[in-house]
């Protein structure tokens, strides 16, 4: 039987249910890393180890959700009925969750998070081109267009509108002749 130095046990690598006991125990205080170590068979160095980055790794967990948390809060405020503010509101959501997946080294949603920003980004691009097309510039045009898309409306409808029209005229807005 080989000697093992100082008279010590032989080490065994810990599995994970026995690192989630020893992360119990510590934090329940009722026994010192010591009496931990000597429990599990390993060396106080190990269990001090394991608390260390046991509690590097909640910190760390901890800033990552509040960040999305609040990046989350912000794309949300912005969420706007407005289909171009909408749609910025999401890139820039996408745009978080790329940088989560790239930090936590989730390669395999990378390249759908991509096409996905991407597609939203022309998207946006083709909005924001077609607001830009001008309706009515003048009053005369703006009448004209108004006039055309009640002559378009089902008879029904149109005389509602008509009637709405000309009976109470405190919900018309007077465009101003140049």
């Amino acid at each position: 039987m080989p000697k093992h130095p100082k008279g010590k046990a032989p080490q065994h690598k810990l599995t994970e249910r026995q690192r989630q006991e020893i992360i119990q125990l510590c934090l329940a205080g009722e026994m010192t890393y010591t009496q931990i170590a000597k429990k599990y068979g390993c060396s106080l160095p190990n269990v001090s180890r394991l608390m260390k980055k046991y509690r590097t790794d909640k910190e760390k967990n901890k800033a990552k959700e509040e960040a999305r948390l609040e990046a989350k809060k912000k794309v949300v405020e912005q969420y706007d009925t407005d289909p171009i503010r909408f749609r910025i509101g999401k890139l820039l959501e996408i745009e978080s969750d790329i940088q989560f997946a790239r930090e936590e080294k989730v390669i395999h949603t990378l390249g759908s998070l991509h096409k996905l920003h991407l597609s939203l980004h022309d998207d946006l691009r083709t909005h924001i081109e077609a607001s830009k097309e001008t309706h009515g510039s003048t009053p005369h045009q703006l009448k004209i267009e108004i006039v055309d898309a009640i002559q378009s409306l089902p008879p029904i409808l149109k005389k509602q509108i008509m009637d709405e029209l000309l009976v109470d005229g405190s919900n018309v807005v007077r465009l101003k002749q140049k």
